[in-house]
């Protein structure tokens, strides 16, 4: 059960009595930050000034270095702490939301995970593809001992309620289906409480977290909710590029709550859902009726809402349009991004795919085959299995999902812009318009697009299977 610390000291509210002094852990924005997200209930900070100081002697000088060497923008160490404000006076059951923050892999590594994890109390929701970040999985490369599905298990033990879903069909199938099946197993054993996905959805292919969100039971917790890109394997936290959100808005949270209560208890259907390149031959197709009513304007569902509220973010963009995709397949999406590079604002358009071969070849080809000056295509396939001197190779696999539209507004989240991830399988993804947010997403696009090595101009093929343009409207 979760328990009320909160306390006030003169006037000011705190939501648990346990205070970090004037000291170098309080030195930094960044670190005052991490803090908050750990759960302390309040922050000394050094002295805040504007302009640097000088002729400190001794000991000074280290505090000088860490305030104008870390923190060179007064600016973000003033927003950090007035942000963190919100947290200060989260009283009354812990009512006011976290600030929101955005997730960088393999930037951030499991450190943002595990310490949401930590700070359960009563409850933690997972919904996920695969899992298998366990150091007593045999895999490579292999987790370590501080690992997702170790946090998970110590929780469990702990008497934290722990409920997972994952894909029905990786864990019945599939390379790593033996390293999902002995996480499952050494996650019931611990007491988490495991089912598998059902087949009414083609692919259970959402990552999500939900800590001390509310319960039939329960509507006190406010919770968090981490809307993730990547699987929680240990590839994903040094491998590759994803992305996720971690927000304590309770609507969101409240939402992402009820539809994994759905999931965790829906029966599936007497004929699984069969995947297929179009809605009109999967069979059968997922029910409207499999997903509870559904109202977040920021959440975009599949197989509900998440296609229009794509194509409606990609029609947007007036100036600009940033898409980093695994898979880019859907004819529809494909015709909407070829429709706003020929728009009469001709925003720039720059996409970042996971490779130019495949089932992205007929999107390449199409809209390279525009000839546009504004549209350009990059692809960053990582390494491979066995790398040659004539396979080509980037630092790392792009597998999150974004899309950032004119810097304003922007996507993350399990969606795969392909018939599948828009129509047939449970996703999650969202909208947000927190500009710290985009600009940090904005820069690590920047750099995986532009600097050297990190990403290969992506080439239009000429022949083979699948070698295909997409036919789309004409411009208007």
């Amino acid at each position: 059960m979760n328990a009320d610390l909160c306390t006030t000291y003169l006037g000011v509210p705190f939501r648990n009595p346990f205070i970090l002094a004037s000291a170098p852990p309080t030195a930094t924005g960044d670190m005052v930050r991490r803090a908050f997200e750990a759960g302390w209930g309040g922050a000394v900070v050094k002295t805040l000034i504007h302009e640097p100081v000088h002729n400190l002697p001794g000991r000074g000088d280290q505090y000088e270095s860490m305030l104008i060497r870390k923190d060179k923008s007064m600016r973000k160490f003033l927003l950090i702490i007035l942000s963190s404000v919100l947290i200060l006076s989260a009283c009354n059951g812990g009512s006011t939301p976290i600030p929101p923050r955005l997730v960088i892999e393999p930037d951030d590594g499991r450190s943002p995970i595990l310490n949401a994890i930590a700070g359960a109390t009563d409850n933690i929701r997972l919904t996920i593809y695969e899992i298998t970040d366990l150091q007593s999985v045999s895999q490579s490369p292999s987790a370590p001992a501080i690992s997702v599905a170790q946090a998970l298990i110590d929780k469990a033990q702990s008497g934290v309620s722990v409920r997972v879903i994952v894909d029905q069909n990786k864990y019945g199938s599939g390379s790593s289906a033996k390293p999902v099946q002995q996480t499952v197993q050494a996650l019931r054993n611990a007491g988490v409480i495991v089912h598998l996905s059902s087949t009414a959805f083609c692919y259970t292919h959402q990552k999500t977290f939900v800590i001390d969100g509310p319960t039939a039971t329960n509507s006190g917790p406010s919770g968090t909710a981490i809307i993730m890109s990547l699987n929680l394997m240990p590839g994903y936290f040094g491998g590759t590029r994803d992305y996720a959100v971690i927000t304590g808005e309770p609507g969101v949270v409240q939402e992402v709550s009820n539809v994994f209560d759905a999931d965790f208890s829906l029966v599936g259907p007497p004929v699984p859902c069969s995947y297929a390149l179009t809605p009109a031959t999967t069979q059968p197709p997922p029910s409207p009726s499999d997903t509870p009513l559904v109202s977040e304007v920021s959440l975009l569902w599949s197989p509900v809402n998440s296609k229009p509220k794509l194509q409606q973010l990609i029609a947007s963009a007036k100036q600009s349009l940033e898409i980093t995709a695994e898979e880019l397949v859907d004819a529809d999406m494909v015709c909407q991004i070829q429709a706003v590079a020929q728009s009469p604002a001709k925003p720039l358009v720059r996409i970042l795919l996971s490779g130019d071969t495949g089932g992205n070849a007929p999107a390449v080809k199409t809209l390279l085959g525009l000839g546009l000056s504004n549209i350009s295509i990059r692809v960053m396939p990582g390494q491979p299995i066995t790398p040659s001197p004539t396979t080509p190779q980037t630092p790392l696999y792009m597998h999150g999902k974004q899309v950032i539209a004119d810097g304003i507004q922007a996507f993350v989240g399990s969606v795969n812009m392909t018939n599948t991830s828009l129509l047939q399988n449970r996703e999650l993804g969202t909208l947000f318009t927190d500009s710290a947010m985009i600009a940090r997403l904005q820069s690590a696009f920047t750099s995986d697009f532009t600097t050297p090595g990190s990403s290969l101009a992506a080439q239009a093929c000429t022949g083979g299977y699948g070698c295909t343009e997409i036919a789309c409207p004409p411009a208007l």
